[in-house]
């Protein structure tokens, strides 16, 4: 019997893991609102700028649960995962074809995108969707290494801002990467609050994550380090005139990071993590939206 059509498209929602889908959104508003900010706006870019984004992230969290249970990561009872491949309510091709039909998605608004910016965006598109794509697949992994943290800063904190502006026609200034660098911080966060949070599994799948390759208490300094970075980088990047004063908006937001903070050390099995991971993922969404407010306002 066909399972009814809201819980198939409800499973399919949770396999984009919608929590995570704000790390894909928030570049694209604060890269727009840079862009409008110098005089360059656009709806079409913009809206195939953050339709691409989402539908990238979207096929990197299914790439993710798929590779994981092949790899034996995901078993019933996982903390943090969809579940629909273990539980047997998706089958694992499915969620693959899934994954390549979001980026066949995606290709449609990086070509119209690509006739807007030029080569450039061609370039940078590639090698976004190329970093999603080996994130989680290919002989070496980087979600599997170390490394992890640092591609997502890069890809997701500075990346997709510089994308995101240059699509508006707004060009390359060298500011706009300086200015994404608060981005980075949170962003980046949310991964290693997961990575924390799935250690013992990590390291009896064969993954090499920071947590596992450093040590749980490393990967906590880490993680606060992250938290702090973003706050730490506005006040110089406003001290220097590359964003306007009126982004002193985002540290209202510092209380819910000193609750981060402290959390990540309090708790240390995956059921009490993962409302941490979801959290950090709120504070990057206020954070990002809080910065993007203060652009906007400067206009």
């Amino acid at each position: 019997m066909a399972e009814p059509r809201g819980s198939v498209v409800g499973e399919w929602f949770r396999l984009s893991r919608p929590f995570s889908l704000t790390a894909a959104a928030v570049p694209v508003f604060f890269g727009t609102a840079l862009a409008s900010d110098d005089g360059y706006f656009s709806w079409g870019p913009f809206a195939a700028m953050l339709l691409g984004s989402l539908l990238i992230q979207a096929a990197t969290n299914m790439f993710n649960e798929f590779y994981d249970e092949q790899r034996g990561l995901d078993v019933s009872g996982t903390v943090g995962i969809a579940g629909s491949i273990v539980a047997g309510r998706v089958r694992a091709q499915s969620v693959l074809f899934g994954a390549l039909f979001c980026y066949v998605l995606a290709l449609f608004c990086g070509i119209y995108l690509i006739v807007v910016g030029g080569w450039p965006i061609l370039v940078l598109g590639c090698v976004s969707a190329l970093g999603g794509y080996l994130y989680s697949a290919g002989p070496r992994p980087i979600a599997y290494t170390p490394a992890s943290e640092a591609a997502v800063f890069v890809f997701m904190g500075v990346l997709i801002v510089v994308i995101a502006y240059a699509v508006q026609g707004a060009g390359f200034p060298l500011y706009v990467p300086l200015a994404a660098l608060p981005i980075g911080g949170p962003v980046a966060a949310i991964l290693l609050a997961n990575n924390l949070r799935d250690l013992v599994s990590d390291r009896r799948g064969g993954r090499r994550t920071l947590p596992i390759v450093f040590g749980r208490e490393t990967g906590v300094f880490v993680y606060r380090l992250l938290l702090l970075e973003p706050y730490v980088a506005v006040g110089l990047l406003m001290a220097f005139g590359v964003v306007p004063l009126e982004c002193a908006l985002v540290y209202p937001s510092l209380f819910a990071a000193l609750r981060l903070w402290r959390d990540i050390a309090a708790y240390s099995t995956p059921r009490r993590l993962d409302p941490v991971v979801k959290r950090t993922a709120g504070l990057h969404l206020i954070f990002g939206l809080l910065y993007t407010a203060g652009v906007v306002l400067s206009g």
